[in-house]
């Protein structure tokens, strides 16, 4: 008896890491699908979020592959901080960025409106920020969310805000 109540006590961590690691996938598809522009086929927006991190990535690909192109990849990462450019014949331009949840020290969101077709849509900001020896280092990384339905935005905040949380965020 004392073994299988052991055992149970055991796994609840593992089915609760279960638990947030399959919400937080849900989650990421779910901003995916509303950062993904169908005007804009050849740049993809997207997030992953893992364990108590999450990138950000920005890619446009190359409408016909550049047999010429020179491949091109910088990367930095420090302090639970990081970013990444590359460039090569089917990418044009990708950009990454990351950071650790317990870096987060504001998730806002607000109506924001594309400047070439008029279209309203929200922008997700996540600012992370960072003290330094004389000086603090803010980062902000802005999600553009392609709804007009301000109640799934919130939905999304809420669920962002939990999963900072659940890593120790500010």
């Amino acid at each position: 008896m004392k073994t299988c109540v052991l055992a149970l006590l055991l796994s609840l961590p593992a089915v609760s890491w279960a638990q947030t690691s399959s919400s937080s996938a849900g989650l990421a598809q779910r901003l995916n699908q509303l950062m993904r522009d169908p005007k804009e086929p050849e740049t993809e927006v997207r997030v992953v979020l893992s364990d108590c991190h999450f990138t950000q990535i920005i890619r446009k690909y190359r409408t016909r592959p550049a047999e010429g192109a020179t491949s091109i990849q910088v990367s930095h990462e420090k302090n639970g901080g990081e970013w990444a450019v590359k460039s090569n014949d089917k990418v044009e331009f990708e950009l990454k960025l990351g950071s650790d949840w317990n870096q987060v020290t504001a998730l806002t969101y607000a109506p924001a409106t594309r400047e070439k077709t008029g279209e309203k849509y929200y922008e997700l900001k996540i600012e992370r920020a960072r003290k330094e020896k004389d000086s603090s280092n803010t980062t902000t990384f802005e999600l553009p969310l392609h709804t007009t339905d301000e109640a799934v935005v919130q939905s999304l905040v809420r669920q962002l805000e939990q999963v900072r949380r659940n890593c120790g965020g500010r």
